[in-house]
């Protein structure tokens, strides 16, 4: 059967090993104005100045996932809750925090953008990165299938396959995968920003 072609970027399923799932989140701020819309599930890297950006490029290290946003209207000066940052939103005191799924040792199921095979597990991929849909508020970033290797210098590394029945198909293009970060803020020998 083929699987379905509905990119949900990326969603944390458990750990690495044996060890419980938190689906814990740290709160970091995005610069007030900041002019790209971020998506629930997008990857995002932190930049000089310690604030969060979408990560969508190869020579990006990722902090994590983005999960949602907190600010203070500007207009009515109430809080606002949302799973996704609309790009120039400002907030009336300036802060705008983001929640971010941190661990280096998590674990996330994505979508392949087109053929995957079984001996692709262990390998490593780099990501396409399209802008998600502001109706829902989630990503559409996906693991790119052209972009398979054994190099260390990519996004993120294939675990396995995610057991979605609708998408575990790997005799057909967007089968949905485990992977982990291998470019991650928070594992060893990374450099800082």
């Amino acid at each position: 059967m083929a699987n379905q072609d509905a990119p949900f970027g990326f969603r944390a399923v458990r750990m690495q090993g044996s060890g419980p799932s938190t689906n814990g989140q740290t709160q970091y701020l995005i610069a007030n104005g900041y002019g790209t819309a971020i998506f629930q599930g997008d990857p995002v890297e932190m930049v000089a100045g310690g604030t969060l950006e979408v990560a969508n490029g190869v020579a990006d290290v990722v902090v994590g996932v983005f999960n949602g946003i907190e600010y203070v209207d500007v207009n009515t000066r109430k809080p606002v809750f949302a799973n996704f940052f609309q790009a120039n939103t400002s907030s009336y005191d300036g802060i705008i925090k983001a929640f971010v799924q941190d661990d280096p040792n998590q674990l996330f199921e994505v979508q392949v953008s087109g053929a995957m095979a079984n001996a692709n597990i262990g390998e490593t991929a780099n990501l396409v990165y399209t802008a998600g849909s502001t109706h829902s508020g989630t990503s559409k970033a996906e693991v790119n299938s052209s972009t398979y290797s054994t190099g260390a210098n990519t996004a993120v590394k294939i675990v396995g396959l995610s057991g979605d029945p609708e998408n575990n198909d790997t005799t057909s293009d967007n089968c949905n995968i485990i992977v982990k970060f291998n470019k991650h803020l928070y594992s060893a020998n990374t450099a800082g920003i």
